[in-house]
């Protein structure tokens, strides 16, 4: 691998600027430093690491885009579904959209990652979350509970989207994808890359679980 840079410098104790990789453990986590060195240094490149996108890295992609869409989903499923995975469900056009996503590129994703494309992997994540939290937003099923099919069809596709996108990240932040799992009673047992093809996963779930906050968010000075 390359060389890992403190704000784009070398490392030395001469320049004081060694960062101390159980000193960031401690004080943010090893999933968000594991998601951010593999988001931010290209594999085999150099790569650089500083406080302050650490920090926007685990604000932004981890906080915000992954953590408070599993609370979102999760609180609006328990307080609009009864806590349960919605079962009659009509997909329509923008549904099957972004659930195809996944089974449309997963060849792809296998042939990146065998080619240690770590970054585009990283990407696909990325993008998804992105669109998920789109999805969420636009479809706006607090408007819908005058139409329960299409408030219920709306929630079981975000909470496949979740599952799926939980999926991928296993890999690169296991401990904190465990604990995201527990919304639906998986387990490491239940991870299977391949599945991120089946949109009726959740089909054979029953009940949603409240679970914590997933990473919280870094106040800045």
């Amino acid at each position: 691998h390359g060389w890992i840079l403190s704000d784009d410098e070398k490392m030395s104790k001469s320049k004081g600027n060694i960062l101390d990789p159980l000193e960031i453990i401690d004080r943010y986590g090893l999933d968000p430093l594991r998601y951010y060195l593999i988001k931010e240094v290209s594999f085999g490149n150099d790569g650089s690491i500083s406080q302050e996108r650490l920090e926007d890295c685990i604000n932004s992609d981890l906080a915000n885009n992954f953590g408070n869409l599993c609370q979102r989903v999760t609180a609006f499923t328990i307080n609009n579904c009864g806590g349960r995975v919605p079962k009659k469900i009509e997909l329509q056009k923008d549904d099957i959209k972004i659930l195809d996503n996944f089974k449309n590129n997963i060849s792809l994703i296998r042939e990146k990652i065998d080619n240690q494309d770590i970054n585009f992997y990283i990407n696909f994540i990325v993008n998804s979350l992105f669109e998920a939290n789109k999805y969420f937003n636009d479809q706006e099923p607090w408007k819908k509970k005058d139409d329960k099919i299409r408030l219920d069809t709306i929630v079981y596709t975000t909470l496949e989207i979740v599952r799926k996108i939980t999926f991928l990240l296993y890999p690169i932040i296991p401990k904190s994808t465990l604990k995201a799992l527990e919304i639906f009673s998986l387990s490491e047992n239940d991870i299977n890359i391949t599945s991120i093809e089946n949109n009726q996963f959740l089909m054979k779930v029953d009940k949603i679980n409240k679970i914590d906050i997933l990473f919280k968010k870094i106040e800045k000075n």
